[in-house]
């Protein structure tokens, strides 16, 4: 092809006086031989091709002179600054771009669409060169930027390797390219053989003779990849396989995966590998793993696979995988996670992502890992077939904090996990676990302030954790990464600045709310306003040596020493009660420890309490290992709700009531129980206190707040 480039040279002479007519022949000069400064080179040709209209005999230089064909465009070889428009709406069958030349640093190549309408469809059908088909090939290329294009090559019955968009580096022009964008492309129905085919894909291939190829600034922006064998959008190399090529770790610099939808993927949907720094954000997969729609009478070549994830590195270090969205992974022979650190992925980050109903579970971490976090993330309903976090023995240290996990289906599997070799932090997690998962202890596994909420939350081994309802202002009901407000707390939450601090957390939650506001809140949302401390209204330690203010009837009352200072009843026949506070109190939140004396004892919290025939009372009974719910009312005592507590006589249990309204809710040993609506609400207000029957028992730390 012929350049327009037109290049001008300045002369620079010393200054000197001039006449009148002198200087007027130096400007005229001047104006002539370019001395007036250079002029600005052409940015390079614009070339236009439709379809219906144009004419491979066209200069193509213009929309009235378009080329018809791509094949007209791939026999040229183009320049920096030069684009390629492909009209809208046009449509090209049996046809594909096989793109030559190079732009430079400023001036790419670029393909894109002119005039309205749809966007230009390539459908490449059954083509190949060299044994593979493809939509739109750059080899061995740089600077090059494509936008704006559909791209298919429909169902087709020959089992070849085919790519949507094929970037590749082989042969003797191989080397170190830069400069490839791929924006707003609609790829689909893509069917090839192997996991080197797929939408778009980024491939150094060659053997140990050949030079190795290796990207530096590729952005992936905007695309949908749907309905696509193999994988749905990856960078690869044969380095892996090659022991004379070197950039296993950085074959791929300055990669950007940003705003794609990929769905229906054989394989894998979005897969980094031999990257240094890769950033992937903003992408939504689902339907991930052999989930293409195909009529296999046609294509019936596709590989048997037998383990998939949805985003994830390989060989990589300094990944950053966030604001993305997966669900629907499938789970075939194994992993089936949205999240994964795969072998050899080190210094690398998952944060503020959205899973959910993905069937391997939500995190897989394999061997030869290390120094990776897992923060600010939210898993709703993942499925537990590798359970919640699957490590690999193998792996390195891991670091799992700041995320929410919610399970209210059937799940029973792990909600924690340990490997053989590296360290797992757990710190400031929620784990909701509505279903019956199991907790992991370890050597190689720590906990530290977690919310523990739901069936075996007595396990972890946490010495800070809270086991009552978290407080969520609506779990269970986010439908998408935009969608999860219901998982922020409530002012009433027990995890609000109960966490511990985190060094290097990223400064931001789930919500883009700054760390941290007083101290940690525990989960992924860091409450941003003025939290007001609650109100006491009461306490007694009982460390003055009396129980002055309280009442008692029935019993033996005492002040006794039990490490310290505590109130005693010592009298195992008939009912003892002691009660204190005001009458007109309502909604409050009382808390005491009780230790039970003896076997088969009895003894609870009154509240409520406006006199010896009208009260509520939360107790613990050793008698079945019960912790019950009474309710008085004229003198008549009902038990009104029940829950299984393990009553160990001898053994402080820190005991909590909070009533409000018809509302009562009673946690022991940190665990929430009961809660129960009482539609009468009476008696609506009362005192506090502790009540015991043909029992002795003591209590300690008496608190009232609103």
């Amino acid at each position: 092809m012929t350049s327009n480039h037109v290049r001008h040279n300045s002369r620079q002479g010393r200054p000197r006086r001039l006449t009148l007519l002198g200087m007027i022949a130096f400007l005229l000069f001047s104006l002539l031989s370019g001395l007036s400064g250079p002029v600005a080179e052409a940015a390079g040709n614009t070339y236009y091709v439709d379809s219906a209209q144009g004419s491979d005999s066209n200069s193509g230089t213009s929309e009235a002179a378009a080329w018809k064909t791509l094949g007209q465009v791939n026999s040229l070889t183009f320049s920096p600054g030069d684009r390629i428009l492909l009209k809208a709406g046009s449509v090209w069958n049996d046809q594909y771009l096989d793109l030559k030349g190079s732009g430079s640093e400023g001036n790419p190549i670029t393909v894109d669409r002119y005039g309205s309408g749809a966007k230009p469809l390539i459908h490449f059908g059954n083509t190949a060169v060299g044994g593979e088909g493809f939509g739109v090939r750059l080899r061995n290329v740089s600077y090059w930027e494509i936008h704006n294009l559909e791209i298919t090559s429909g169902q087709q019955p020959t089992d070849m390797r085919r790519n949507g968009v094929l970037v590749v580096g082989d042969g003797a022009g191989a080397g170190n390219f830069r400069h490839i964008y791929i924006r707003n492309l609609d790829i689909h129905d893509i069917f090839g053989t192997d996991r080197r085919t797929g939408g778009i894909n980024f491939h150094a291939r060659g053997a140990n003779t050949g030079p190795e190829s290796t990207w530096e600034d590729i952005l992936i922006e905007n695309n949908t990849v749907i309905n696509v064998a193999d994988t749905g959008i990856q960078t690869m190399t044969d380095a892996f396989f090659n022991s004379a090529w070197t950039h296993k770790f950085d074959a791929f610099r300055g990669v950007v995966i940003r705003g794609n939808v990929v769905e229906k993927i054989h394989r894998d949907g979005i897969l980094v590998r031999a990257s240094a720094s890769p950033l992937i954000e903003y992408n939504k997969t689902k339907s991930i793993g052999e989930a293409c729609e195909v009529n296999t009478s046609i294509v019936n070549y596709l590989e048997d696979i037998t383990v998939v994830a949805a985003q994830w590195a390989y060989y990589t270090k300094g990944a950053i995988f966030q604001y993305n969205e997966a669900s629907d992974t499938r789970m075939l022979g194994g992993d089936g996670q949205p999240w994964d650190f795969d072998i050899e992925v080190h210094d690398s980050i998952y944060q503020y992502n959205f899973s959910y109903n993905n069937e391997g579970g939500t995190l897989l971490v394999m061997n030869n890992t290390n120094n990776n976090i897992f923060r600010y993330n939210i898993s709703q309903n993942d499925k537990d077939a590798n359970g919640v976090f699957h490590l690999v023995n193998g792996g390195g240290n891991l670091y799992v904090y700041n995320n929410i996990i919610y399970r209210s289906g059937t799940q029973n599997k792990a909600l924690t996990h340990a490997s053989n070799t590296g360290m797992a932090y757990y710190t400031n997690n929620i784990f909701y676990n509505g279903a019956s998962g199991q907790y992991t202890n370890s050597p190689r596994m720590t906990y530290d302030h977690n919310s523990f909420y739901g069936l075996n939350s007595s396990v972890p081994n946490d010495p800070h954790k809270i086991t009552g309802n978290p407080g969520f202002v609506s779990p269970g009901t986010a439908t998408g990464l935009t969608s999860a407000d219901g998982y922020k707390l409530a002012l009433t939450s027990p995890l609000l600045n109960a966490g511990v601090v985190v060094a290097d957390n990223g400064g931001q939650d789930y919500f883009g709310n700054t760390l941290y506001n007083g101290a940690p809140d525990i989960g992924a949302f860091e409450f941003q306003g003025t939290i007001t401390p609650p109100v006491m209204l009461f306490q007694d330690d009982f460390e003055d040596g009396n129980s002055s203010g309280w009442t008692t009837s029935g019993g033996a009352w005492s002040i006794e020493d039990d490490g310290s200072k505590a109130l005693s009843q010592n009298s195992g026949t008939g009912e003892a009660l002691a009660y204190t506070g005001d009458a007109s109190w309502r909604d409050y939140t009382y808390s005491a420890k009780v230790k039970l004396l003896n076997t088969f004892a009895n003894a609870g919290l009154l509240f409520r309490y406006a006199d010896a025939s009208n009260y509520y009372m939360f107790r613990l009974n050793d008698s079945g290992d019960k912790a019950e719910l009474f309710k008085k009312t004229a003198g008549t005592l009902t038990m009104v709700s029940s829950a299984s507590f393990a009553v160990t006589p001898g053994q402080w249990t820190e005991m909590k009531v909070t009533v409000s309204g018809t509302t009562i809710t009673a946690s022991a040993g940190g665990s929430q129980l009961i809660q129960w609506t009482d539609t009468a609400a009476q008696p609506a207000g009362g005192k506090i206190g502790l009540r015991m029957h043909s029992s002795t028992a003591r209590m300690d730390d008496v608190k009232v707040t609103e």
